[in-house]
């Protein structure tokens, strides 16, 4: 499996997952040209695309959807509720699938699970193939029982680390914005982000991917150094940029 993170944060997500000849997309929240421009950084293309999961319909997630013609339609994944959103802006080719549903597609096996954040009915993903298991979790508030028994499965997990609380609170957004990021269905702090990695980090877990970091409220320093005083060495933390690709990860 190589997991390209394409993009990540309030400028726009995407992560494209390929296993051999066969590749999928999450999320695309990207212009076309800034999609050729990270393809390229990350060595990669669209070849072999058999679909696009969407977690769920906020713009930064989906605003690349309506910039491309496929020569052969692509199936878009999302809940229901999401697609409610996302046929109100004329997209076709939606599949609805439900929490827990397995998706079987060509080489992958794609799970939604249900995460708490404010948007119609958010997914997180796990993906599996060749082996391998990559979680995908960068847009929730809070950790619930199940989310964390998710999380606990995954080999390489991107969650995200959204800000550092001081900042955020002294920071210059309105207040009702700040309460929107706090709250349980809001965007996880770096020590939130930190202690759930410190209850998941079993001993299948290689490689932590920390997304969705804020520009405003949060550097990459505080987010690295939350989670590397509760990980063991042994787990490769990567750190994502609005402003570039990567990282790059590539499992057997």
């Amino acid at each position: 499996m190589k997991v390209s993170v394409l993009a990540s944060g309030s400028r726009g997500n995407s992560v494209l997952v390929r296993s051999g000849d066969k590749a999928i997309l999450i999320d695309l929240g990207i212009s076309a040209r800034r999609l050729k421009e990270r393809l390229d950084g990350a060595g990669e293309s669209l070849r072999g695309l058999e679909g696009i999961f969407i977690s769920h319909e906020h713009t930064d997630h989906i605003s690349g959807l309506g910039n491309f013609h496929w020569e052969e339609p692509v199936p878009i994944f999302c809940s229901s509720g999401t697609g409610e959103e996302l046929r109100g802006i004329g997209m076709n080719n939606l599949v609805m699938i439900k929490a827990g549903e397995r998706v079987e597609l060509n080489g992958f096996s794609v799970q939604g699970f249900r995460v708490p954040h404010d948007a119609k009915e958010p997914l997180g993903f796990i993906i599996e193939s060749g082996g391998v298991r990559l979680v995908v979790a960068t847009d929730l508030g809070s950790v619930n029982t199940l989310v964390r028994e998710r999380l606990k499965s995954a080999q390489v997990l991107i969650i995200e680390s959204n800000h550092d609380l001081k900042m955020l609170k002294e920071g210059a957004y309105p207040w009702e914005l700040k309460q929107r990021i706090m709250s349980r269905y809001g965007h996880l702090s770096n020590s939130v982000c930190a202690g759930v990695l410190s209850e998941v980090c079993g001993s299948g877990l290689i490689e932590v991917v920390l997304g969705h970091l804020s520009e405003n409220n949060n550097t990459p320093e505080l987010a690295y150094r939350a989670s590397r005083e509760v990980l063991p060495s042994r787990i490769k933390i990567h750190l994502t940029s609005q402003r570039a690709c990567g990282p790059v990860i590539k499992l057997e």
